[in-house]
């Protein structure tokens, strides 16, 4: 293999802060592919070769005949556009669910079309929205603990970058945090309730008033006659 293209693929992933199993990922190939790729095992076909390079936002032939010159990256808040090439109106990112909105056109595109770098915080953004499916479609105390550890490994990948969006998405690490505290204890609230355990289920449940059901449950406790533990 050309280890012009090999070598151009590492820097310019390595530029970006980029892991292989992200770039595979991204261009829809098993890691496994990456790997072999950057390290002259392997060589993409036309089809890929083209695809990498708008991946980059560089050209074909820089791709592959020319040694790429990798500047040190500006911070994502700075390489990103403040307008809409469109209309021109302000854009408003979204950097949990990865997209931009116009606020004059109301067109929507993912950020990564905007930046490719961006995708670095796709793991973060991936577990940040898993846990808050968790949150708000569950009702155990073993989900509780999968979300816990979801929002967890997000704040942990944020650790890793020192810029405006890692910051934004820290928030919402700690945010989903503490809502997780809040879903243990309404948890433990409906599983006494279901269970019809009136007196143990209003002692979780009147920690945790005005989430979700819980101001219902409360009242039916209330409302039992003669229920016993």
């Amino acid at each position: 293999m050309d280890t012009i293209l090999a070598e151009n693929m590492k820097r310019l992933r390595e530029k970006y802060n980029l892991t292989q199993e992200i770039v595979a990922v991204s261009l829809g190939v098993p890691d496994l592919v990456v790997y072999r790729w950057e390290a002259g095992r392997e060589y993409p076909d036309k089809r890929m070769i083209k695809k990498i390079a708008e991946f980059y936002e560089i050209s074909v032939d820089e791709l592959l005949e020319n040694k790429v010159e990798v500047i040190p990256e500006a911070p994502v808040s700075e390489s990103l556009p403040e307008n809409c090439k469109m209309c021109g109106g302000e854009l408003v990112f979204n950097h949990l669910a990865g997209t931009c909105k116009c606020a004059n056109c109301g067109k929507t595109k993912s950020i990564t079309e905007l930046y490719p770098g961006y995708v670095k915080y796709a793991p973060i953004t991936k577990a940040l929205n898993k846990a808050n499916l968790i949150l708000n479609n569950r009702t155990t105390l073993a989900s509780a603990d999968e979300a816990k550890l979801l929002f967890k490994q997000a704040a942990e990948e944020c650790s890793k970058f020192n810029d405006e969006v890692s910051s934004e998405l820290a928030k919402f690490c700690n945010d989903g945090l503490a809502t997780v505290k809040q879903f243990e204890i309404y948890c433990r609230g409906k599983h006494f309730f279901k269970n019809k355990s009136y007196k143990s289920a209003l002692v979780e449940l009147e920690k945790v008033k005005g989430y979700r059901d819980a101001d219902e449950m409360i009242a039916r406790c209330k409302g039992s006659r003669g229920s016993k533990n």
